[in-house]
C-alpha cells in the first residue's frame, strides 16, 4: 500500500508512505534551488517514486493537505519570491484599502510583475478568480493531481491542515503508543483554526478544541515584517534577537501586545481591537526599540503558550504533550513549556511548519483508510536523496578546479583530526535529512570550543546576521555533561531549547547563544546515524569534547545543498576548509 502526501503551500514537499511507514521525503526547494518554493512539488514527487521504484499508477491514494489554499499566494510564490518591498506593498496597496477602507482591490493587478505560471504545473486560465477562491483553485489542484499522477476521484483526498499537523505530531514521537497524549498544534492559520487541541488515546485521535482567528504565528509574522525581516522566513531571527534586550526595553512592547491575544479555557482568542493587524502593531509599537520589540514579542508568546498548555492539561488530565505547527519551530517557547511543573513530557518532531504537512497528510489518510495498519513512528529524518560514489567523482571532475587536495576513501580518523585542528568541514553524506535544520548529513561541522569560530563561519561562510547563534550536535551519553535537562527529555531534532552547563560553556562555546547561554542541541544516538556518531566519537577521543558546532550546509538565503554539484558550488563560494562527500574528502589550499 502506497500513500503519497503532498503540500503545495510555501516550502512545498512530498512524502511517500509504504505500508504504514514513511520511506521518502523531499522538499521541493532542495531540488529546484528556490528557497521556500511554492506549488505542485513535481521534482519531490519524482524523487519519492524513483526511490521506491514505482510508477504513478502504483500509488494507491494521494493525500493533499490544506483544503483552503489561497490561489494568490501560490501564483506569486510569495514566501519564495517576495522582497521586503513586496511585503510592504502588499500591506499598503492591498490590505490597507481592503481592510481599513472597504475597497475591492485586484491582488493580481498589484503583483502582475510577480506572477509565475509556467513552473507551477497548474492549468490556470483565469486569474480573475477572487484571491480567496478556495473552491475554484481546489478544483484546479485536484485536476492537476489526477492528470499528472494518473488518479481517479476516489484516490484523491483533501486533508484538513490541522489534522495533518496533529498526525505529524503524534507519529514523529518515538513512544506514541505507550501513553495517552495531548496533541497540540499552533500556527498562523490553517483551514479552520490557528491553534488546535486533540487527544490521542488507544490509537485513536480526536479534536477537543480549536481556536479560530489569528494566532501566535500571525502575530509573530507581522512583527517580523515590522522589524525589517521577511515574514514566513525570518521569524527565527526575531527569536534569536530577543535574549539581547534588557527588561526596561522589552517591557513596553510586552504590555502593548496584551491587546491581541488572551487564553480562555483551551482556546487562544484573538482580541485585536483594530481592523488590521500590521498597521495596528505599527502604531502600538512605534515608540519601542527594535530589540525590545523582539523580546517583548517572544516573552508574550511564551506566556500565552504557557497559559494555554496549563489549561489544556487541567481540562484533559493529560500531561504528556506532542506539538506541531509553525509555532513549534520556536524552541524558546518549547523550552518554556518544558519547564512547566505540570508537563511530564513534551516531544516536538522535526520541522513542524507547513513543510512537514505532506508527512502528516499521509499519516492522516493511512489512519483513516487503513485503521488496521499500525503506523510506524518516525525513526529519523534521513529520507531524502543520496548520491553515489560515481556521481560524486563525476561532479569533482566536472566542477572542481585545480588547487585542492582530493583524498579517496578517507579514514574517519583523518576527518576527526581536521575538526580537532579547527578546520571547518562540510559533510554531504548519505541520504539528505528533511527539515529546516540540518542534522549532520548536509551540515557544516566545526570545533565549538573556540568562540572565534562564530565569526569565521558567519563572515566567511554563512554570511548571516551577527546576532544569530549556532547549535551543537552532542552524543547522547554526554547529554548530562552539557545540557540542563532534569526531565531527561528526548531532543534528536534541534526542536527544544535548554540551558547549558558550565562544561558546555567551555566545550561548546561557539554553539550556544551568546546572550543567555541557551542551546538547541541535536542529541545524537548511535542508531539514528551510525557514521555521524562514529565521527563525533572519534573527535571526542582526540579532544575530550563530545559535541560539535552544527549548522546547515548552505549559503545564507539558499536551500540546503542536495546534490554533489550543489555541495561543490557552496564549497567554492565560501571559505569552508574541507568538504566530505561519499567516498571523497576535498581539502582547500593544497595541490
Amino acid at each position: 500500500m502506497y500513500i503519497l502526501g503532498i503540500v503545495e503551500g510555501h516550502n512545498c514537499s512530498a512524502a511517500l508512505l509504504k505500508d504504514g511507514e514513511i520511506v521518502a521525503v523531499c522538499f521541493e526547494e532542495r531540488l529546484s534551488r528556490l528557497k521556500n518554493d511554492f506549488g505542485f512539488p513535481k521534482q519531490s514527487i519524482d524523487y519519492c517514486l524513483e526511490y521506491a521504484g514505482i510508477e504513478p499508477k502504483q500509488i494507491d491514494h494521494v493525500a493533499m493537505v490544506t483544503t483552503n489554499l489561497p490561489l494568490a499566494q501560490v501564483v506569486v510564490k510569495r514566501e519564495a519570491l517576495f522582497s521586503m518591498d513586496d511585503y510592504i506593498r502588499e500591506q499598503e496597496l492591498y490590505w490597507k484599502p481592503f481592510l481599513l477602507e472597504g475597497k475591492n482591490v485586484d491582488y493580481f493587478s498589484i503583483f502582475k510583475d510577480k506572477i509565475v505560471l509556467d513552473d507551477l504545473h497548474y492549468d490556470i486560465q483565469n486569474l480573475n478568480l477572487d484571491r480567496t477562491s478556495f473552491d475554484a483553485f481546489r478544483t484546479i489542484r485536484i485536476e492537476t493531481v489526477k492528470k499528472k499522477l494518473e488518479k481517479n476521484d476516489d484516490q484523491i483526498h483533501m486533508i484538513n491542515h490541522h489534522h495533518a499537523h496533529s498526525m505529524y505530531a503524534i507519529y514523529t514521537a518515538p513512544h506514541c503508543y505507550d501513553r495517552d497524549m495531548l496533541v497540540l498544534a499552533s500556527d498562523g492559520y490553517g483551514d479552520d483554526c490557528s491553534a488546535s487541541v486533540g487527544i490521542f488515546k488507544d490509537g485513536m485521535f480526536q479534536f477537543v478544541s480549536k481556536s479560530v482567528g489569528s494566532g501566535i504565528g500571525r502575530l509573530y509574522r507581522y512583527v517580523t515584517l515590522l522589524l525589517g525581516m521577511k515574514p514566513g522566513c525570518d521569524e527565527f531571527k526575531v527569536m534569536g534577537l530577543a535574549p539581547y534586550a534588557k527588561e526596561y526595553h522589552w517591557r513596553r512592547a510586552y504590555e502593548a501586545l496584551q491587546v491581541y491575544l488572551r487564553v480562555k479555557g483551551m482556546e487562544i482568542e484573538f482580541t485585536n481591537p483594530d481592523k488590521d493587524l500590521y498597521f495596528s502593531l505599527k502604531e502600538r509599537l512605534k515608540s519601542c526599540r527594535f530589540d525590545g520589540i523582539a523580546a517583548g514579542l517572544q516573552y508574550f508568546c511564551e506566556d500565552i503558550s504557557k497559559q494555554w498548555v496549563e489549561n489544556c492539561i487541567n481540562e484533559t488530565g493529560i500531561n504528556n504533550i506532542v506539538y506541531s505547527g509553525g509555532v513549534s519551530m520556536n524552541i524558546k517557547i518549547n523550552k518554556a513549556l518544558m519547564e512547566l511543573d505540570s508537563v511530564a513530557n513534551i516531544f516536538v518532531g522535526p520541522s513542524g511548519g507547513d513543510e512537514s504537512l505532506s508527512i502528516g497528510a499521509a499519516y492522516s489518510l493511512c489512519n483513516k483508510l487503513y485503521p488496521k495498519t499500525q503506523i510506524q513512528p518516525l525513526k529519523h529524518t534521513y529520507l531524502g536523496p543520496s548520491h553515489s560514489v560515481d556521481s560524486v567523482k563525476k561532479a569533482i571532475e566536472n566542477k572542481l578546479p585545480s588547487g585542492f587536495k582530493i583524498i579517496s576513501e578517507p579514514k574517519i580518523d583523518m576527518v576527526a583530526d581536521l575538526l580537532a585542528n579547527r578546520y571547518v568541514v562540510a559533510r554531504s553524506c548519505g541520504r539528505m535529512e528533511y527539515g529546516a535544520r540540518a542534522l549532520g548529513n548536509r551540515s557544516i561541522l566545526a570545533n565549538a570550543s573556540d568562540h572565534r569560530m562564530i565569526r569565521k563561519i558567519n563572515d566567511k561562510i554563512k554570511r548571516r546576521d551577527f546576532w544569530m547563534p549556532f547549535a551543537p550536535i552532542i552524543l547522547k551519553e554526554r547529554m548530562k555533561d552539557y545540557v540542563i535537562n532534569p526531565k531527561s527529555l528526548s531532543s534528536p531534532y534541534m526542536t527544544m531549547g535548554f540551558d547549558s552547563t558550565p562544561l558546555a560553556e567551555k566545550h561548546l562555546r561557539a554553539a550556544i547563544h551568546p546572550a543567555d547561554d541557551s542551546m538547541r542541541p541535536q542529541i545524537l544516538e548511535k542508531n539514528q546515524n551510525a557514521e555521524l556518531y562514529h565521527l563525533i566519537k572519534k573527535y571526542e577521543e582526540k579532544t575530550g569534547m563530545g559535541g560539535l558546532l552544527n549548522t546547515s550546509f548552505n549559503l545564507h538565503s539558499e536551500p540546503i545543498c542536495a546534490s554533489p554539484e550543489d555541495s561543490i558550488k557552496t564549497f567554492l563560494n565560501s571559505d569552508i576548509d574541507a568538504l566530505l562527500m561519499n567516498g571523497f574528502l576535498i581539502i582547500r589550499g593544497h595541490e
